[in-house]
């Protein structure tokens, strides 16, 4: 009966310690799984930091100033350094005041940007068809930017810059946005005869407008106001004697 009763608990003591090796395999297996998937976790979500990382750095580079591309001409550089240098003096501008007379001045200088892209108009002699392609689409990207900035502080300014012609400075706006993120989305001619026609009938009340701005875009020649030429320097003259 000893020997039963010693073999019995030798046998319960060796069933015992199977089960708890059986337990601390699994444990192991199951700790050895769930590393496995930390550190598998951890690789995946590293390479998707790496590329937001990437997609990040790409769209800085792509937002940088495009004066630094060697594909640009020196005429690509004058004009965008000028209407970035408008787009600063917009800024300031907005910061101090948002009142009509801000309003009326920053409805020229759109107006004016609208002249250069679609009317011939010339900043300091050069034409938007004297750019290069990579040239046009930054500039439109400028101007693009621009819009939105004065629409953000006065919604709706273009409906009100003109009873005759809203419609066509909005068309404008939606032809310069598809631009300045694919040039060969624009060409002039999408504005449409009509709209084309619209603000050159619009002139008067647009002159108005490009008055208020003519200390930020002096060195714009405004292809629409050419028959008011002389109207014109008669009012610069008397902008530099009371400046």
């Amino acid at each position: 009966m000893k020997k039963i009763g010693l073999l019995l608990i030798i046998v319960i003591f060796l069933v015992g310690c199977g089960k708890e090796l059986k337990t601390n395999n699994d444990f192991k297996l199951t700790s050895n799984y769930n590393q496995s998937n930390i550190d598998k976790s951890t690789e995946e979500n590293k390479i998707n930091e790496d590329n937001i990382n990437n997609l990040n750095t790409n769209n800085l580079s792509n937002s940088n100033n495009i004066s630094s591309n060697n594909d640009i001409s020196n005429n690509d550089k004058i004009v965008i350094s000028y209407i970035e240098n408008i787009d600063q003096k917009i800024d300031n501008l907005l910061k101090k005041n948002k009142n009509e007379k801000t309003e009326n001045k920053v409805k020229g200088i759109f107006i004016t940007l609208v002249d250069f892209v679609f009317y011939d108009g010339e900043i300091k002699e050069i034409s938007f068809n004297d750019l290069t392609k990579e040239g046009k689409e930054k500039v439109l990207f400028l101007i693009n930017a621009i819009d939105i900035k004065i629409e953000k502080y006065f919604p709706g300014y273009k409906e009100n810059i003109s009873s005759k012609a809203s419609s066509a400075f909005l068309k404008a706006s939606e032809l310069i946005k598809k631009g300045a993120y694919d040039i060969n989305n624009f060409t002039k001619e999408k504005l449409g005869k009509e709209n084309y026609q619209e603000i050159i009938n619009a002139k008067e009340e647009l002159f108005f407008y490009t008055n208020k701005a003519f200390s930020i875009v002096s060195d714009f020649s405004n292809s629409l106001f050419n028959n008011l030429k002389d109207s014109f320097n008669d009012w610069y003259i008397n902008f530099k004697k009371n400046n």
